[in-house]
């Protein structure tokens, strides 16, 4: 193994979590003067990943500082990718000197447990606390996972993050962890936000996600929960930020696995950015306590849906429903390109009405061609005499047909 791979592979050995810290990067070599306030992109025990706005050297040794945390310590240039662009930037990668929790995660990935090593001689001259201090930096997040399903958690926390955040989730319990990628479908300012997870295969994804579940049940340990953001990645970024199994999510939900298995929690996520945050938190717990105020209904009608589409063009065309709520519905066959968080309206008798795009299902995917919607008024009545007529039937819905007498405006 080469020097430059052994280099890597040591960086590498540790959980690299995407996480935005503010350091102070100073050159340590008078030959080569350099000081700048950077962001990371990624952290893990051995060092981590940020952009600089000039190339340096490989092995410079550099002084690193988290200013409000009042820490720093020592690392060396390890990797320099240059990115191009205008003004070109580089991504560095750094070697931390005494590998450790320099970053203050409070609940850090397990392998992260690493022998300390002193804290080099000149930090405890100077009377400095030692880099590998395991002390919060400011404005560090706690959080407290108040539901989760197989598709979707809610989060309590002061600071969530916005809404439509690509995130990695790292809950561990029982001295065993699970590590999540996911994305931000509803976040609530001063209480919480509400995740759906993304990433591996909908089946291995439930299966990782039901044996965390059970060990949560069985043994009411309360979790110890890190939740990171993930950096969107693109050109020479990719191979750095997008190593390992924890790649950048896919924001389409699994459709074969939503119809399989339907999901309470992860439809309230979904549906989140149509309700208020009162209404949420009713329905949070609600469904907590297993009473399902809209239920799901199989059931295919014709609706006519218009709007316009991402490049402007009008939508006006026939879909069909694959199943409805009160409140929301899967439609299939939509042509044109839309996006979520776009509004459309929906017509069907004599009623239309506005509903929010929540998702939109992947191309060359079961779901493709689908988009589930939410009734932006949370007081709709647009399916109200469907669900009255199907209730009153005393029949099984599933799989029921009917031709809801046309469509129009």
């Amino acid at each position: 193994m080469g020097s430059s791979e052994k280099t890597q592979h040591a960086i590498r050995r540790s959980t690299r979590l995407p996480l935005e810290v503010p350091v102070l990067v100073t050159s340590l070599d008078a030959g080569q003067p350099f000081s700048e306030q950077c962001q990371t992109t990624l952290v893990n025990a051995h060092g981590c990943g940020l952009i600089v706005p000039c190339g340096l050297k490989q092995g410079l040794q550099v002084r690193l500082e988290i200013v409000s945390a009042k820490r720093h310590t020592t690392a060396r240039v390890a990797e320099v990718v240059p990115l191009g662009g205008d003004p070109e930037t580089w991504l560095i990668g750094l070697e931390l000197d005494v590998p450790g929790n320099f970053w203050g995660i409070e609940y850090a990935p397990s392998d992260w447990k690493i022998e300390e090593s002193p804290a080099p001689a000149a930090e405890q001259r100077s009377g400095q606390e030692p880099s590998v201090a395991g002390k919060q930096p400011a404005h560090s997040r706690r959080w407290r996972l108040t539901d989760i399903s197989a598709g979707a958690c809610y989060l309590e926390t002061a600071a969530p993050f916005p809404a439509d955040t690509p995130v990695l989730l790292s809950i561990r319990a029982m001295d065993r962890e699970c590590l999540l990628d996911g994305v931000v479908r509803v976040s609530h300012a001063q209480t919480g936000m509400g995740v759906e997870f993304t990433g591996a295969p909908a089946h291995d994804r439930r299966v990782r996600v039901e044996e965390l579940i059970i060990r949560l049940t069985s043994h009411r340990e309360v979790p110890k929960i890190f939740v990171g953001r993930k950096e969107h990645t693109k050109d020479a970024r990719n191979e750095v930020q997008n190593d390992g199994p924890h790649a950048a999510p896919n924001h389409a939900p699994d459709a074969a696995f939503d119809e399989e298995s339907p999901d309470p929690l992860l439809e309230l996520v979904r549906e989140g950015p149509s309700l208020t945050e009162e209404q949420f938190l009713n329905d949070l717990r609600a469904q907590r306590l297993g009473k399902r105020r809209d239920p799901r209904i199989d059931l295919e009608l014709p609706v006519l849906l218009t709007g316009t589409d991402v490049h402007g063009r009008p939508l006006d065309q026939r879909v069909m429903t694959v199943n409805i709520s009160r409140r929301g519905a899967l439609l299939d066959g939509i042509h044109g390109m839309v996006k979520a968080g776009d509004i459309i309206s929906l017509a069907r008798l004599h009623k239309q009405e506005q509903f929010r795009v929540a998702w939109v299902g992947a191309d060359d995917t079961p779901a493709e061609g689908q988009i589930g919607v939410a009734a932006v008024d949370p007081n709709t009545s647009f399916w109200d005499e469907v669900l009255e007529a199907t209730a009153d039937s005393g029949l099984d819905t599933a799989g029921w047909r009917g031709n809801g007498g046309g469509t129009g405006h």
